[in-house]
């Protein structure tokens, strides 16, 4: 009876779709989409240029070729270099405060945008980034305080650094030696310093969602708010772990965009969720006014702060490669028939002369951890 009542409202539902119409136009080219914050000293700046696609499309569309300039209200303007793949860069900005400034796009295909004059954000510096361990692993917060009490409006970022190592150290690796007939023979070698370093690497994660916060019902402008959490015993803290913060400070219009922005992206793939035209984007595309685009002009000064966690740090976190090796004799035909798919670790018996009688061998990924990171060390670590 429940599956002949399931049948009916499927039918039923089915029978009642009619086309969705977007009222939002439709563009051969797709919307440009402006990316980035203006960061007024202490770094670059970089801006970058894609248009709209499909959510099909698994490639970004990047806007190449285009001039972009940073202009103030008294007509000076500030080129920025394309970098590559629709990114546009400058660099160590030092703006005047008391002006105001707007974006100048103009594309390859002479399409003009142009965003509206802002002013500059205060931004103040990040108090402090902390962690909690908890039983469900560690929660990262991110800490900030006005004590002009004039900013309200947050945004941050993070890119996340951990160091991991193999479940083995290896000292030895697969070589051949010449035998009866000239022929080839499997065996091993020990590592020497002109090999690459396979036990410690790197992995890298950027956030991926957009993190805001605002103070505006505060009676101060004090923000202590969750960033992320890393699950109990993970590989992510099992020897040394870094976090690097970004923050933003906006407009009240602009944070407003920006909590458009968020509701669009958790909620993708709906009709009933906002359009690209509802954004409030205060760029325009003065060439043809009936030309949507979504961004929002944002200037502040960047603020950063990077923190470490060392394992040692924390309670019982209990991490373990799920590896297993096995013990093989150093023979030819052992190694050809066992050794399939696997990397040498260390002797296990080596004779009076110094032979390797045997050795034990395991899954790359247990070995080598250039299969999972990279062992390129960051200029930041320590």
């Amino acid at each position: 009876m429940n599956k002949l009542l399931f049948l009916a409202i499927v039918l039923l539902t089915a029978g009642c779709k009619e086309k969705f119409i977007s009222p939002a136009p439709a563009v051969v080219t797709g919307y440009l989409v402006i990316e980035g914050v203006v960061n007024n000293g202490g770094g670059p700046t970089n801006i970058r240029l894609s248009r709209t696609s499909k959510l099909t499309d698994t490639a970004k569309k990047n806007e190449t070729g285009a001039l972009v300039q940073l202009e103030d209200n008294r007509n000076n303007k500030i080129s920025f270099s394309e970098t590559g793949k629709g990114n546009y860069s400058v660099a160590n900005l030092q703006l005047d405060t008391s002006l105001r400034f707007r974006l100048n796009i103009k594309t390859a295909n002479n399409e003009i945008y142009q965003s509206d004059f802002v002013s500059i954000n205060n931004n103040p510096p990040i108090d402090s980034v902390n962690w909690i361990q908890d039983n469900n692993g560690v929660q990262l917060y991110v800490n900030t305080n006005d004590p002009t009490n004039s900013t309200h409006y947050y945004q941050w970022e993070y890119n996340e650094t951990w160091e991991i190592h193999s479940g083995y150290y290896a000292i030895l690796k697969w070589a051949t030696k010449i035998g009866p007939n000239n022929t080839q023979l499997a065996t091993v070698a020990y590592r020497d310093s002109n090999d690459a370093q396979i036990f410690t690497c790197y992995q890298f994660n950027a956030s991926n969602n957009i993190i805001a916060g605002s103070s505006a019902r505060l009676a101060q402008d004090i923000i202590h708010l969750p960033l992320t959490q890393i699950p109990a015993n993970t590989r992510r803290i099992s020897a040394l772990y870094s976090i690097l913060v970004r923050q933003y400070s906006w407009s009240k219009q602009g944070y407003e965009f920006l909590d458009r922005m968020k509701k669009n992206t958790e909620t993708v793939g709906s009709i009933f969720d906002p359009q690209p035209s509802e954004l409030n984007s205060n760029f325009r595309c003065i060439s043809n006014q009936l030309q949507p685009v979504i961004g929002f002009l944002n200037i502040c000064t960047i603020r950063e702060k990077r923190i470490f966690i060392k394992n040692k740090d924390l309670l019982n976190w209990d991490y373990r490669a799920p590896c297993t090796d096995q013990i093989i004799p150093n023979i030819s035909d052992s190694i050809k028939q066992k050794a399939i798919g696997t990397l040498p670790i260390m002797p296990v018996v080596v004779d009076p002369f110094g032979n390797i009688v045997s050795f034990n061998i395991a899954s790359p990924l247990c070995v080598d951890c250039r299969l999972s990171g990279t062992n390129v060390k960051p200029i930041y670590w320590p």
